[in-house]
């Protein structure tokens, strides 16, 4: 299966009608959900072989990692993101985002602020609010080709609001950046002059499109630098596996690590039998399913970037580096919710106003090809149809 022929990203199974979140929206009405990050692929075989196994044992009672799960997630982490971790720097958790509430809450007074930047995945603006903070929102700029962070913005920001937290994004969701070390960098030395966390979440790392571009995970950047950030991870994007609820929080720092336990105690400290299965074969065995999958979704993006820039009023600002979502600006489009224009149009993309920018939608491209080119042709149709 090394040669990534073996994967059939064509075929996809039927997910209408199903308890898939991301095709029961649109339940009944014809319309193409290409909203949610939830790829249409089936998961690669080893994961499904692992759970097979698992479920012959009968019994699921409350599941703890064990051993050969964290030696798995220490080689991974070594391997492919160059990072030596102890076993007891790693926390399961059900999911990402309970950790964005995790890290806030023990980092921040009540009442406090958040740093982070916009547009981006919506948690980060909600988490601050449901957690009794508010969320100081600072918008990515977009220079040189590249969209990337006003550090100038970021330092008034940080002196205006006394936050002690900033979240980050990397590869960043919605824009798909994959960030530089001169950048990566320049947010350490942000976070320092602050006194800032940084909560780091990294859960789209293995979906690198562009070859020329590489992934550095924030806590590499030197000692200091990891000992006062929090690195989120999790097999669910790159291999499917969301609804299995698994991910896990690297935290070098005994203190910051008490204090995130603490802050989790009672709340998001299940993690589910499935998941944790689902992660260690991703670990161990899925690369070759991984590299085709990235491979098929370097051709997608292909087909998104073509189409898009034969449609009237839609543009992609900077070609995504990785991810399997593109963020369309429908600005001149002149109409005040883009995404339900679309969504009449046949096609379900995220509102970019849930992101923070009003007037984008994003899109998710990670579905069989020719499904996607139907999703494409329908957002062309309803633009020209629109700017008529």
């Amino acid at each position: 299966m090394a040669n990534g022929m073996d994967f059939n990203f064509d075929v996809c199974p039927e997910r209408s009608g199903t308890d898939s979140t991301k095709w029961a929206r649109y339940a009944g009405r014809d319309v193409l959900p290409a909203w949610v990050a939830d790829m249409d692929f089936a998961s690669t075989p080893v994961i499904v072989d692992a759970l097979k196994q698992r479920l012959e044992h009968h019994v699921f009672g409350y599941a703890t990692a064990h051993q050969s799960t964290h030696e798995a997630v220490i080689a991974y982490l070594a391997r492919e993101r160059q990072w030596q971790v102890e076993p007891e720097w790693i926390v399961f958790t059900p999911a990402l985002v309970p950790c964005l509430h995790g890290v806030i809450r023990a980092e921040t007074p009540a009442g406090g602020a958040v740093i982070t930047t916009t547009p981006v995945y919506p948690p980060f603006l909600s988490a601050p609010v449901l957690s009794g903070r508010t969320a100081e929102c600072v918008p990515m700029v977009f220079d040189a080709g590249r969209w990337t962070f006003d550090f100038d913005a970021l330092d008034a920001a940080a002196k205006r609001s006394q936050a002690k937290v900033f979240l980050l994004c990397n590869p960043h969701n919605p824009l798909g950046r994959v960030f530089t070390r001169e950048e990566l960098e320049k947010i350490a030395e942000f976070s320092a002059r602050h006194g800032l966390v940084v909560c780091s979440d990294e859960i789209h790392c293995d979906l690198v499109l562009d070859p020329d571009a590489h992934h550095i995970s924030y806590a590499t950047l030197g000692k200091e630098v990891a000992h006062n950030s929090v690195s989120l991870f999790a097999a669910s994007k790159t291999y499917n596996t969301a609804g299995l609820l698994c991910g896990y929080a690297v935290i070098p720092d005994k203190a910051l690590r008490a204090r995130f336990r603490r802050a989790l105690a009672g709340v998001a400290n299940e993690v589910n039998i499935f998941g944790l299965v689902a992660l260690e074969a991703a670990y161990r065995h899925g690369a070759p399913w991984q590299r085709a999958c990235v491979e098929y979704l370097r051709g997608n993006l292909d087909l998104v970037l073509t189409e898009i820039a034969r449609t009237p009023g839609v543009t992609i600002a900077q070609c995504p580096q990785a991810t399997y979502l593109a963020w369309l600006d429908a600005r001149a489009l002149g109409v005040e919710n883009p995404a339900a224009v679309f969504e009449a149009g046949g096609v379900g993309l995220n509102n970019g106003a849930d992101f923070g920018t009003p007037g984008f939608v994003r899109l998710n491209f990670g579905c069989p090809r020719e499904r996607l080119r139907e999703i494409l042709r329908r957002i062309r149709a309803t633009a020209e149809a629109t700017k008529r």
